[in-house]
């Protein structure tokens, strides 16, 4: 494989310059953080992206991978996969504040996702590995579709999507200011960059990246559905920018008929009548 030129990652002054301009959620939709909701409680977060990694942040790709019989590939620190010319690089639970999480690499492409990513996004790029290792035994993967994934984006609103063809290069940015996607389609790169003060992740991407596999990174960032967490494992800077609410699951199980039919986007809502002695989340 001939070496690929990933996108440099942003450094943290770029993080703390969005902080500045950075919105947080606003405090009419922010649901109430009951008193009740201690550390080890279970909350639904969005956006998705600001949820970070949790302590086991490789475990979901790794059951993916194994559970699809990937061929093991022994590494130090890290543990390896392969399958059909794609080979992934996890790291280790000892590592992953070292390292990056997730390298992966095909005949002609690269993705990486640094520590800190989400444990969800790791998954969904184990499990879209997976798909393109298994569409490429009946042929070539399709290639991305900028255009498709840039969509995607708009669609959540994020901003920079307009009159990209042509450029060399596209800027977009998520509503509260907090995610940078570049792209260079004449390039085939993309960069994406989480976070403020330190707190974040980075992916990157280069080369022909199988179309399931942009569709995945993009589909995360553009998502708004929440995420699960620990109370006490949402980050402090991060936390006055998140919208907490209940347990999706939990939720899912106690809704109406008509709630459930609304499918796992239904946003998770604050209880309808505050108490008096309710905090809300800084």
């Amino acid at each position: 494989m001939e070496p690929l030129s990933l996108p440099a990652p942003a450094d943290s002054a770029a993080r703390k310059r969005r902080a500045a301009t950075a919105k947080g959620v606003p405090p009419g939709t922010r649901p109430y953080v009951r008193p009740d909701w201690q550390r080890g409680h279970l909350v639904g977060v969005r956006p998705a992206y600001l949820a970070l990694a949790t302590a086991t942040p490789t475990a979901s790709a790794r059951r993916v991978l194994r559970d699809a019989r990937w061929d093991p590939l022994p590494g130090d620190g890290a543990e390896g996969f392969t399958r059909g010319g794609i080979r992934i690089v996890l790291a280790t639970t000892e590592a992953f504040q070292q390292q990056d999480v997730l390298h992966a690499e095909g005949p002609n492409w690269r993705v990486v996702l640094s520590a800190g990513a989400p444990d969800e996004i790791t998954a969904a790029v184990a499990e879209a590995l997976v798909e393109a290792a298994q569409v490429a035994v009946d042929g070539a993967p399709d290639r991305a579709d900028i255009s498709s994934a840039i969509d995607d984006l708009a669609e959540a609103r994020w901003s920079g999507t307009d009159a990209w063809r042509g450029t060399d290069i596209v800027r977009m940015v998520s509503p509260d200011r907090l995610a940078e996607v570049l792209c260079m389609p004449r390039a085939s790169a993309w960069l994406v960059t989480v976070g403020m003060d330190g707190e974040g992740w980075e992916a990157a991407m280069a080369g022909d990246c199988p179309d399931i596999l942009v569709e995945a990174l993009v589909g995360f960032l553009a998502s708004e559905s929440p995420v699960r967490r620990h109370v006490g494992d949402l980050s402090a800077g991060m936390h006055r920018h998140l919208d907490i609410g209940p347990d999706p699951d939990r939720a899912a199980h106690s809704a109406s008929p008509a709630a459930r039919a609304a499918g796992p986007c239904a946003p998770v809502v604050a209880p309808a009548t505050p108490q008096p002695t309710v905090r809300r989340s800084r």
